[in-house]
């Protein structure tokens, strides 16, 4: 189910926070939440919600043994034994096929007969709650937390459906007494409400509409477009998932928010940072507070040299781009962010960025961010090297003939049409927290205006995107797929 359908708007989200309120025992509450949110992962994934009951009993077991053991040898051994489970359960339904395409590949030069592959469907959000329950085990391990002995909150913990499908990935540290105790106002409802149109209207205004052209533009034939159009295409892509994915995370933030609970935020004006390192600060928070707590830092973090500190981060994110999909593209895309890192470190530019020349490296890394999300979105042949050549102009101009110039004119305007160009230019305005600056009166007077006038704003957003969805003019979020 998605969270952008009428049927989960109108029916199922209305449904959950009407018995949720009725109830006030705060156990039964959260036995509301765990069975609504089973059923809303049964809704698109009805045989996987019992692989997902099945690591919820199996990691409520290993925090009870690890809170029950003593030895700190025999905690160790527990620990790892699960999380090779966890990851196993993970490597088979995401990894397994493109393993064995690996596999079959070295085999082929060796002229010998290859392995039969399997195409098993992948879960649906299976990297986010396997993260969420490697999480737990870690914290009871490392003794931040108790395991919890209440097996419904342990799932509860696992399921929450606000952010089931696509994160943020919530460590359970952060959020462990709220499951236990938290408390629903109506300040908070009235936030959560604003946060999740917000999320909304990004996801059905913003990133659909740049989606459509974004869409049409990479699946016409290379040789139709120029350069001006291959540089509107990934400007849309890369404004397409910031949108699409902060869209999503504003809503779980938002749902969270409405049932009492306060997640991490999971964005923060990624396209406004200074370079890749402080880009990876601002996008998808949680994922790489993930891997700097439980992979970054175990590993030595830059407590062990500089030649260490280098393979560590390479080491996170070649796991972070292989965490996006089973692809080598994935994988040359989280290492290119891995090694431009590496670079910006042991350059020390987070020094030298400053003024003239810090203006200029945040151009250059916008530019170098975009560039990766052709290659994410894309893959990695000669097309899309083609496609990156094409945007700067090497070995192309802007109309190779007159011909050219033809098609790429019909394509540029036929696509890209007012309602584009206006969507574009919000996207474009929107991705920088220039507001922030802006000095606003604190009168009571103009306060309540500004209240109500964001009231009516939100409605009508809210309006206009179930007008969309009523149209069935939406897409699933990119996010799912990972």
């Amino acid at each position: 189910m998605l969270f952008s359908s009428i049927s989960f708007l109108f029916f199922f989200l209305p449904a959950v926070l009407l018995l949720y309120f009725i109830i006030p025992n705060r156990t039964y509450k959260n036995c509301i939440l765990l069975i609504s949110s089973l059923l809303f992962y049964a809704w698109g994934e009805p045989k996987f919600v019992f692989l997902m009951i099945g690591s919820i009993l199996f990691n409520y077991i290993v925090g009870i043994l690890l809170d029950f053991l003593e030895k700190k040898q025999n905690k160790k051994l527990v620990l790892t034994a699960a999380i090779i489970v966890n990851i196993s359960m993970l490597f088979v339904f995401k990894y397994l096929g493109f393993t064995c395409q690996i596999i079959n590949g070295l085999i082929e030069s060796l002229h010998l007969k290859p392995l039969e592959t399997l195409n098993l469907v992948m879960p649906i959000g299976i990297s986010f709650y396997t993260f969420q329950t490697i999480t737990y085990i870690v914290d009871v391990y490392r003794q931040k937390t108790p395991a919890q002995k209440n097996i419904i909150n342990v799932g509860l913990y696992i399921t929450f459906f606000p952010q089931l499908i696509a994160g943020p990935i919530v460590r359970y540290h952060d959020i462990n007494m709220q499951i236990v105790n938290r408390k629903e106002s109506f300040d908070k409802v009235s936030e959560g409400l604003q946060r999740f149109i917000v999320g909304l209207s990004k996801k059905i205004l913003i990133a659909n509409n740049l989606a459509i052209v974004c869409d049409n533009i990479y699946s016409t034939d290379f040789f139709a477009y120029g350069t001006m159009t291959a540089w509107i295409a990934a400007i849309s892509y890369a404004l397409q998932i910031y949108y699409d994915f902060s869209g999503y995370s504003d809503m779980a933030i938002g749902l969270a928010k409405i049932f009492g609970f306060d997640l991490l935020e999971n964005f923060n004006y990624p396209y406004a940072a200074t370079s890749v390192t402080d880009f990876w600060r601002r996008w998808h928070i949680s994922l790489t507070n993930f891997f700097r707590d439980y992979v970054y830092i175990p590993l030595g973090g830059n407590r062990k040299g500089k030649a260490r500190t280098m393979l560590n981060r390479i080491s996170v994110f070649f796991l972070t781009g292989l965490w996006h999909g089973a692809a080598w593209h994935f994988v040359g895309w989280g290492l290119l962010h891995g090694l431009t890192m590496v670079a910006e470190r042991f350059c020390k530019l987070h020094e030298k960025a400053k003024g003239f020349f810090g203006l200029i490296y945040r151009i250059i890394t916008l530019t170098l961010i975009t560039i990766f999300w052709v290659i994410f979105r894309n893959g990695i042949d000669k097309y899309v090297w083609r496609t990156i050549s094409k945007m700067f102009g090497v070995n192309y101009t802007w109309f190779s003939s007159k011909t050219q110039e033809i098609v790429d004119t019909n394509l540029y305007w036929f696509e890209c049409d007012t309602k584009f160009f206006i969507v574009l230019i919000l996207a474009i305005s929107f991705c920088f927290p220039w507001w922030n600056k802006i000095k606003l009166p604190t009168s009571k007077v103009f306060t309540n205006t500004l209240y109500l006038a964001k009231c009516v704003v939100l409605i009508v957003l809210f309006i206009l995107c179930a007008a969309f969805l009523a149209n069935d003019t939406y897409n699933p979020f990119i996010y799912f797929r990972f």
